[in-house]
């Protein structure tokens, strides 16, 4: 077998993670056509980067629906990442006790990428569920609580690489925020509570509060957020319940990874 040289193995590991890559809780099944369109890449080379990804079970093939998915090794490494990752682990108690305090869903994120990812959360025995899978990736600009909290304390020039241009900013997609301006005066807000609410700007009765979680370092690393129906929190008091734990959960969590005010 000729061996390759190293710009050619490099280029074909980056195809290989691309490939993986393009599975999402959205789509976690796809063809080789679809993967095809969405990396623009010839079809041979993504059959055989999906033959050898399930060689080594990290995919596999519904014979059926000619559609791959992430299979047993893809299980395998993340539930590795999730033991040996201090947020996570740290977060994991904090998050326990924030759902029984509050008996709501509770939720962990964390900015990859230019995207909101939810990493972790806990679930109540609610019969209406308001939450987002585990992997469900969302842009950080589009008013959920969490992504005001993870954009709140980055750099001017962070957030340029993030935010869309004024010209590229659709309203109608951040109900209430009608521009870049109107949103980064949200995050100055952010700023100074310490906390963010989404008040139906993401979704019609959906209301969620987010707190910041920092690390030794005193960076924003993670937000810890809880989302409720509209309708469950006609009550000042209960927002304010909310926010408070919210913002303790926080506080308790960023502990745990060192950082003290």
């Amino acid at each position: 077998m000729p061996k390759l040289a190293t710009g050619q193995t490099l280029r074909s590991a980056e195809r290989m993670l691309d490939v993986l890559k393009v599975f999402s809780t959205d789509e976690p099944a796809l063809t080789v056509s679809e993967i095809t369109g969405r990396l623009g890449l010839a079809p041979s080379t993504v059959r055989r980067i999906l033959d050898a990804l399930e060689s080594k079970g990290f995919v596999r093939l519904d014979t059926r629906t000619g559609k791959y998915s992430p299979f047993v090794e893809i299980v395998r490494l993340a539930a590795a990442a999730v033991q040996g990752n201090d947020l996570i682990s740290g977060a994991s108690q904090p998050l326990d006790d924030l759902r029984d305090r509050t008996g709501e869903n509770v939720q962990l994120t964390v900015l990859v990428e230019n995207d909101v990812v939810f990493v972790d959360r806990r679930v109540t025995n609610q019969t209406i569920k308001i939450f987002s899978p585990i992997g469900y990736r969302r842009p950080p600009w589009d008013g959920r609580a969490s992504g005001q909290v993870l954009l709140a304390w980055l750099s001017g020039n962070q957030l340029e690489g993030i935010l869309p241009s004024p010209a590229q900013w659709r309203p109608g997609e951040v109900p209430g925020l009608a521009s870049p301006k109107a949103f980064l005066a949200l995050l100055a807000e952010v700023r100074e509570k310490g906390y963010a609410i989404n008040d139906e700007f993401t979704e019609r009765d959906v209301w969620a509060v987010a707190a910041p979680i920092r690390d030794h370092t005193r960076q924003v690393i993670a937000a810890v957020s809880i989302p409720v129906l509209r309708s469950r929190v006609s009550d000042p008091k209960r927002v304010s319940e909310l926010v408070n734990a919210v913002m303790a959960a926080g506080r308790e969590i960023s502990h745990r990874l060192s950082y003290f005010e």
